[in-house]
C-alpha cells in the first residue's frame, strides 16, 4: 500500500510540473536579411532534467531553409530544470518578409507526452534587385528582310546534296575498315564547373567596368540550369527561363524561380541598361548566385533521392533529441 501511495505521488508530481511548463521562445539573430543570406534561428525551452525533448528536423521551416543544425546546447538552472538552446544556420530567398510558423516541440517526461510550439516570427528581408529595376528596356523589334530567291538556292542545293551523297558512297567502297572509336570522355559534372567558374568570376566583382562581370556571371547560371534541368537556359529571355522554372515538377525547383529572377534582371540592367554597382554590392551577387547554385544541387539529389511510391527521402542533420 505504501509504494502504490509513493507511485501515485511521482506521478501526480510529474504530471504538474509538465503542465507548469514555460512556454518555448524563438528569435533570429538579425531582424533584417538579404535574399540568400546566412542567419541563425534559436529556441529557448525550459524542461525537466529527467524529460526527453523532440525538436523539428525540417530541412525547411516555413520560408526559411535550414543549411546545418539543429545545433543543441544544454544548461542548469536549478531545482532539477535544464535550459536547452537549439540553433539551426538558415538563409531565406522569400520576398519583402519571411516567415517562421509555430514550430512543434514534444517533451516527453517518464509517464507522459506533452506537444509544445514555439512562437511565430517574420524577418524582413531585403532585395537584390534596385527599386529602378523596372526601368530596363525592351527589345527592339526583329527587322523585315526581303525574301530570297529560293527556287534557285534550293535546285542548287539539291544538286550539291545528289553530288555530295554520290561522293559519298564512293568513298565508302574504298575505304578501309576501321575499328570503331573509343566512346566519348563522360561530361564534365555541372555543379562543379559552375562553382569553379564563379570561383574564377571573383577578381573580376572589384573590377570597373563591371558589365564583363554580369556578362559572365548570368552565362554560368544559364550554363549550370541547361546543363543539369535540361531545359534551354542559354537560348531563352529572362522571362521565358523564369516560367519554364515556375512550372518546374520538383517544388523546391519552382521555389528558387524569385531569387533566379532577380538576379538575372539585375545582370540585364547592367548589360542593356549601363548601370554600374559598387564591388561590395556586386560580390554579393556573387555569393547569392553561388547559394543559389547550391540549393538548386540538392534539390536536384533530393529529387533523384525520391522513392518509386513518391514520398520525399529528405536527408538532414539532426542533434540528439
Amino acid at each position: 500500500m505504501r509504494r502504490l501511495l509513493l507511485g501515485l505521488l511521482l506521478l501526480l508530481g510529474s504530471v504538474a510540473a509538465a503542465r507548469g511548463q514555460t512556454p518555448p521562445e524563438a528569435y533570429v539573430s538579425a531582424d533584417t536579411v538579404a535574399v540568400g543570406e546566412r542567419f541563425t534561428l534559436t529556441l529557448h525551452v525550459a524542461r525537466p532534467a529527467t524529460a526527453r525533448l523532440e525538436v523539428p528536423t525540417d530541412s525547411l521551416l516555413g520560408d526559411l531553409y535550414v543549411i546545418e543544425g539543429p545545433l543543441r546546447y544544454s544548461r542548469p538552472l536549478g531545482g532539477g530544470r535544464l535550459r536547452d538552446s537549439i540553433v539551426y544556420v538558415v538563409t531565406t530567398f522569400a520576398l519583402d518578409s519571411a516567415r517562421v510558423p509555430p514550430l512543434p516541440l514534444v517533451l516527453h517526461t517518464e509517464t507522459e507526452r506533452y506537444r509544445l510550439t514555439t512562437p511565430p516570427l517574420r524577418v524582413a528581408v531585403r532585395s537584390i534587385v534596385p527599386p529602378d529595376a523596372e526601368d530596363i528596356r525592351d527589345l527592339a523589334p526583329l527587322v523585315e528582310f526581303p525574301a530570297a530567291r529560293w527556287p534557285l538556292l534550293a535546285g542548287a542545293a539539291l544538286l550539291a546534296l545528289l553530288l555530295g551523297l554520290a561522293a559519298y558512297l564512293w568513298l565508302q567502297r574504298r575505304r578501309p575498315v576501321v575499328p570503331p572509336p573509343p566512346p566519348p570522355a563522360p561530361r564534365p559534372d555541372p555543379y562543379r564547373v559552375a562553382l569553379e567558374q564563379l570561383a574564377a568570376l571573383e577578381p573580376l566583382a572589384t573590377q570597373t567596368p563591371v558589365k564583363p562581370f554580369y556578362v559572365a556571371l548570368a552565362d554560368v547560371l544559364r550554363g549550370y540550369l541547361e546543363d543539369r534541368l535540361a531545359l534551354p537556359a542559354r537560348h531563352l529571355t529572362t522571362h521565358e527561363l523564369i516560367a519554364h522554372l515556375e512550372r518546374h515538377p520538383s517544388r523546391h525547383v519552382a521555389g528558387l524561380a524569385v531569387p533566379i529572377r532577380q538576379v538575372l534582371e539585375t545582370a540585364d540592367l547592367v548589360k542593356f541598361a549601363g548601370r554600374t554597382y559598387p564591388p561590395e554590392y556586386n560580390r554579393q551577387v556573387l555569393a547569392v548566385t553561388r547559394t543559389l547554385i547550391e540549393r538548386l544541387e540538392l534539390s536536384v539529389q533530393v529529387g533523384a533521392s525520391t522513392p518509386s511510391d513518391g514520398s520525399p527521402m529528405h536527408a538532414v542533420r539532426s542533434g540528439k533529441s
